[in-house]
Formats: C-alpha cells, structure tokens, sequence
C-alpha cells in the first residue's frame, strides 16, 4: 500500500510537471491504458520488464498505427525515467524503440505522419482550436510561417468555384506570392471551431474588424485590434506536438514538406 500511494504520488508529480495541458491529457490517457493492460497480467509498475512493454507495443500495433503506438511508449519511457529519478526503480524496461523510429529516420522525415499529428490538439480548449488550425494550415494547406501570421480576417473570402465550401484564404496579400488557397471542409471546420471560441476575446479586445489578425494571441488582456500570432509561438507549437511523437526535431518546414508530398 504504501508503495501505490508512493507511486500514486510520482505519477501526479510527473503529469503536473509537463508544460503543456496537451501533453498531460495524452500521456494520461497512454499510462492509463498501459495500467489497465497490466493489471490482468498480475504485475504492478516496479515488475515490468521489457518483454512487458514489447507485449504491450504489440497489442498497440494490432490496434492503432504505429506514429500513435510511438507517442504511448514515449509516454511511458519518459514516466519509467522520472521513476528512477525517484529510484523507485533501478532500470527503465520502456527504453525500446518505437514503431516510428525503428531504425529508419530518414523513411519518418519523408513520410510525417500528419494524420496523427493533426488529431493531437485538444479542440474543446482555445488554445487547442488554434493550435488544430495552425498545424492544418502548414500540413494540409502548405502555407508558410510568415504567411499564417500575416493572415487577417478579411482574407477568407468567397469562391463559388471552390465546391466544397464556397470559401478561399488569400494569402500572401501584397506579396509575388499572393494567392488564393481552396478551404477544404476540415479546414473550414478547424477554422470555425476556433474562430467561435475565439469570439469573446476579439469582442472584448475590439479585434473582430476586417484588418484584425484572423489567428489571434489568446491571452485574454488582448491589446485594441488584438495581437497576430508570431512565428516564435509557431515554431514552440510545432515542436511540443512533434515531441509526443517523439520527434523533437519537427518544424513548420517540415510539416510543409510533408504535405507537398501528400499533394503529389
């Protein structure tokens, strides 16, 4: 008993000391359901062994893909570390390598998987929603940093020759690159859903105008007119969704790659 409250206690710690809500709600959920696997196996956290967690990525792999399988054993690689930090453990039996990164790098930088990547924000939260929007923006639309943050709210725009939605993003305004981007329905619904949860702070900040930048800073002390998101934030965004796939190394040029390719 008194080594589940200790480990009880480790857990929370552990959970409570990751940055983002993001990365909690999915490694959350990751050690969870490690838990519930383990408990029919008649084994606690300190008597798992790496033939454990081989049987565990198994199970995963027959149930979900593998970038998916990857963010679960990170989750628990990172949490058997803090437990020998703690030394409630002598040696971390997570320490395997995931489906995604198994020895074939170069095959992961050309193939992203921005399927999964696009379905980790938490789109019940503001910043979840932005968060969903920017990620869709650079791995489904193609567009650039400087491009995302020079958006206004006066760039979507009406266009009865894009059949899905009847609406275009004109980015790149003033520029040689200026252009009209089709929204898609799954960019179109990434952008309602987070202009809609958007709408009181930019009533409050005065920055519903035309001119007002259509993805916003979500603090709520806006300034008048609002603040556009700045391509220091993206950068930061892009990298902590890339660590949950155990890519520390992703960036928005990445992310453009990889949807040019799926555009081919």
């Amino acid at each position: 008993m008194m080594r589940d409250t200790t480990l009880d206690a480790c857990r929370h710690l552990f959970l409570a000391g990751l940055a983002s809500e993001t990365t909690r709600r999915v490694y959350r959920a990751a050690l969870d359901q490690f838990e519930r696997w383990l408990r029919p196996q008649g084994k606690n956290w300190l008597e798992v062994t790496p033939d454990d967690i081989q049987a565990f990525r198994d199970r995963l792999l027959a149930q979900v893909a593998p970038p998916t399988v990857g963010v679960r054993l990170v989750a628990l690689r990172r949490f058997y570390a803090q437990l020998v930090a703690d030394r409630l453990t002598t040696s971390n039996p997570a320490r395997i390598v995931g489906p995604s990164t198994s020895g074939r790098r170069r095959a992961v930088d050309a193939k992203l998987p921005l399927t999964v990547l696009l379905t980790l924000p938490d789109v019940r939260t503001l910043v979840g929603a932005r968060d969903a929007l920017v990620l869709r923006l650079l791995g489904e639309a193609g567009l650039r940093v400087s491009e995302i943050c020079a958006l206004r709210q006066r760039d979507v725009t009406r266009r009865p020759d894009v059949a899905a939605t009847g609406l275009g993003l004109v980015v790149g305004r003033g520029t040689r690159r200026a252009r009209v981007v089709p929204l898609s329905p799954s960019l179109k619904a990434a952008l309602d859903a987070y202009l809609r949860l958007d709408l009181p702070l930019r009533q409050m900040a005065q920055g519903s105008e035309p001119d007002a930048a259509l993805i916003q800073a979500t603090a709520a002390n806006r300034p008048i007119g609002g603040r556009p998101l700045t391509p220091r934030c993206m950068f930061n965004l892009v990298r902590r969704y890339g660590s949950l796939l155990d890519r520390p190394d992703l960036n928005p040029q990445m992310m453009r790659r990889a949807a040019a390719r799926a555009s081919v």
